[in-house]
């Protein structure tokens, strides 16, 4: 399609290296736009949000005053949402409702029901305005959402597993932190990747992989609960009782400008994102997983599949139920099927064990 378009038209296509951020007025979306303005690589910054409080315009007016290259453009409300993806080669899908005290042990099943919606509008509108865009969705719960996101396009025809992703770029920055601090390596020259999945109870770190040599089991342990438990410890930590807004915001740029550098540059690699893996079958056995990957021109071009240790396998064997269950909550309210409750989260209590019937003469053994 590329070469036909060079052939047939007079004047050579450029690409308008645009990115959209979907609720770019909530509190990661502005931290998320603040970076993406100063990427070489985004020529135009589109922010959209539908909520009248966000004050996207006035986001948008402030941005403008930071002299790089990139030019910013806003959309307030519902109507104009075509308007902010046309043209779109990357959408970022973020904000919403996160965990925040008194309920920072609220289900992720709570948060998807706050969130669905509008993942599930800005999905319809990528489908129809921006179908061959790259979308990355870290809206929380990502598990939900993104297979939310997946099958809402696969409806409406558009769905390429290579351009769908999900957000996983805080996880393994905080497990790749986490290494460091305790090995005094470069955190640049550095990759700790985060599997499975995105959620408190589905991301398994592989801290393996580390080239710092073995941890002992005791802190492998202790740095494992920390990168699940982030969510909470920051939100209870903080005066205003809020989510980690700026790591969540900065992780988000950066795996966007790595995308947007391989879609126009060079090939890139990407620490962890939740996708639709290209051979179960060399992924441990899981359709969907969150992996190591490359980004290319078409999207994503190789998926890389650490190898675990006995601890780590056992972890991701645990987590594989949520996993599975998260996913088929989102696919479920996208194609209208009726959710029911994955078994292996159903505890079935063992039968009771008849009671020895009481020997003549001996006192009996149960208190009636």
């Amino acid at each position: 399609m590329e070469k036909d378009c060079e052939r047939y038209c007079p004047v050579p296509r450029v690409p308008p290296r645009k990115v959209t951020i979907v609720g770019a007025g909530s509190d990661v979306g502005r931290v998320a736009a603040l970076f993406l303005k100063q990427q070489p690589v985004v020529r135009k910054l589109s922010l959209y949000d539908d909520e009248p409080d966000s004050c996207v315009m006035g986001v948008a007016n402030d941005l403008a005053h930071i002299d790089t290259s990139a030019d910013v453009e806003a959309f307030q409300g519902r109507p104009r949402l075509g308007d902010a993806l046309t043209n779109s080669d990357v959408v970022l899908i973020c904000g919403g409702h996160f965990v925040t005290p008194p309920c920072c042990c609220a289900l992720d099943r709570e948060l998807f029901f706050k969130n669905m919606e509008r993942v599930r509008v800005a999905s319809i509108a990528c489908s129809r305005f921006c179908p061959y865009a790259v979308v990355a969705v870290q809206t929380p719960p990502v598990d939900c959402n993104f297979a939310l996101c997946m099958h809402t396009l696969k409806t409406a025809g558009v769905y390429d597993k290579r351009r769908v992703l999900g957000v996983n770029s805080i996880s393994s920055m905080r497990a790749n932190q986490l290494f460091c601090a305790l090995t005094g390596a470069d955190p640049a020259a550095t990759h700790t990747p985060v599997i499975c999945g995105t959620g408190r109870c589905t991301r398994v770190p592989v801290f393996s992989k580390g080239k710092a040599g073995n941890f002992p089991q005791t802190q492998v342990e202790c740095l494992t609960k920390l990168v699940r438990e982030a969510d909470e410890i920051i939100c209870k930590v903080k005066a205003n009782y809020e989510q980690g807004h700026l790591s969540i915001g900065f992780s988000s740029a950066r795996f966007v400008t790595s995308v947007m550098q391989g879609l126009f540059e060079k090939k890139t690699f990407i620490d962890s994102a939740l996708v639709e893996q290209d051979q179960a079958g060399k992924c441990y056995g899981m359709e969907i997983c969150a992996t190591p990957l490359s980004i290319g021109k078409g999207g994503i071009v190789e998926y890389v599949v650490p190898t675990l240790n006995e601890v780590e396998t056992k972890l991701l064997e645990e987590s594989k139920c949520d996993l599975e269950d998260m996913l088929n909550l989102g696919r479920c309210y996208a194609v209208g099927d009726e959710y029911c409750l994955n078994p292996c989260k159903i505890y079935t209590f063992p039968p009771c064990v008849p009671c020895e019937i009481c020997r003549p003469g001996e006192k009996s053994k149960i208190n009636r």
